[in-house]
């Protein structure tokens, strides 16, 4: 049997619901794919590099590749991941923001033995700044020459 406070709770309920659903739908609508500048590092597939969602700008799990070069960095953990941090530093500028702005790094390594190695680039590329941050090990892209793949989300203080 519906009480009076029941009947409430399903109303306050239901308001909540639309109005959080009519915020995430003005959020889709102001995605924006962020044009990527091609020179410094193309997307290697059908997707965007970043993409600004509101006050948000989220990149794409960017690599070590080297367009410039047409290849890969070599293969060792600083190398790459000092290549990775250079592709995301062109994604996120093309974005308007930098790494000051980000606050979560999700960070893919091949190798959960490249941990150190990475970190050490890692301190180095972003200073004091620490934002939140991932680690997942043991990610296989189905290549050897990939060890490393970041992407990120940060806080637009554009506009």
């Amino acid at each position: 049997m519906l009480t009076a406070k029941k009947i409430i709770a399903l109303i306050v309920l239901t308001g909540l619901s639309a109005c959080a659903s009519m915020k995430n739908e003005a959020a889709i609508a102001q995605a924006t794919p962020v044009m990527f500048n091609a020179e410094a590092s193309p997307p290697l597939g059908p997707y965007s590099s970043a993409v600004r969602a509101g006050d948000f700008v989220f990149s794409s799990g960017i690599i070590a590749f080297d367009a410039e070069k047409g290849a890969f960095a070599d293969a060792n953990i600083e190398a790459q991941t000092e290549q990775a941090f250079d592709n995301l530093e062109a994604a996120l500028t093309s974005a308007g923001v930098g790494f000051d702005d980000v606050v979560k790094l999700t960070v893919y390594l091949k190798n959960p033995s490249d941990v150190s190695g990475m970190n050490n680039v890692y301190e180095k590329r972003l200073g004091v700044h620490r934002p939140a941050r991932t680690t997942v090990p043991g990610a296989d892209w189905g290549r050897d020459d990939i060890l490393i793949e970041i992407d990120a989300i940060a806080v637009c203080r554009c506009d």
